[in-house]
Parts: C-alpha cells; sequence; structure tokens
C-alpha cells in the first residue's frame, strides 16, 4: 500500500513537471512570436514579396547605410541621401524626409526602383555591394 502510494505522488509530481516544462515552451513559443523584425529581416521579407534578390537588397542597404534606417548624410548642392538606400532628396523630390526614413517604404522604393531597371541609382557604392 505504502509502495502505491509512493507511486501515486512520483506520477503527481512528474505530470507537474511535465505541466511546467510545456508552460515553458508555450513561453518560449510566444516569446519568439513577438519579437521584433530585424532590418535585416524585414528587407528580406519585402524583397521576396517584391521578388527583388533579397541578398542584393541587403547587401546595397549594408553599403548605403549599415542598415541604419535613420542614417542621414547631406550632399554639397545636392541635396541629403537619407535611409537605408541613401534616398537623395535632390533626385527624389517626391520622396519626404518620413517616408525615407521608413525602413518599409525605402525597401520597396528601392525594390521597385531596380524592378524598374534603376538598380544602376545605388552605382556610386557598386564597389561595395557587387560580388
Amino acid at each position: 500500500m505504502k509502495l502505491l502510494k509512493l507511486k501515486l505522488k512520483i506520477l503527481e509530481l512528474l505530470i507537474k513537471i511535465l505541466g511546467l516544462q510545456i508552460e515553458v515552451l508555450k513561453l518560449k513559443e510566444k516569446k519568439s512570436a513577438n519579437r521584433e523584425e530585424t532590418i535585416e529581416e524585414m528587407i528580406r521579407r519585402i524583397a521576396k514579396e517584391e521578388k527583388v534578390d533579397p541578398d542584393l537588397a541587403v547587401r546595397v542597404a549594408l553599403c548605403e547605410s549599415n542598415l541604419d534606417p535613420k542614417a542621414w548624410s547631406p550632399v554639397p548642392n545636392r541635396g541629403v541621401d537619407r535611409g537605408l538606400y541613401q534616398i537623395n532628396s535632390y533626385w527624389n523630390p517626391e520622396v519626404s524626409d518620413a517616408q525615407a526614413l521608413d525602413p518599409e517604404f525605402s525597401t520597396r522604393f528601392f525594390c521597385e526602383a531596380v524592378k524598374n531597371g534603376h538598380l544602376s541609382w545605388w552605382n556610386p557604392s557598386r564597389h561595395c555591394w557587387e560580388r
């Protein structure tokens, strides 16, 4: 009888342990689902959606801004280069500062330009991103 009670206690403890392990797994899943997307992950996701080479999109952004969506580089007599892809305010006046500094907008801008045959807009950094 004592052995049976002991076995039941052990089973109860094992069930509690399993329940705790399940809760830990649920928390880990929730944490990974809630984690923010990195800039690189966002670029890759958008490039895939836009059917542009994700590696190219990341390489250009790395070379242009080091993946810094707030990158800001004044160009003497030619406005300012802004955001991940350094969208120039002089050559692209239709793009506001807020848009250029928005990582999703600037990535879609880059993808659209590439699809329309304008990868050459990023020729000044070609030595860095072309492999």
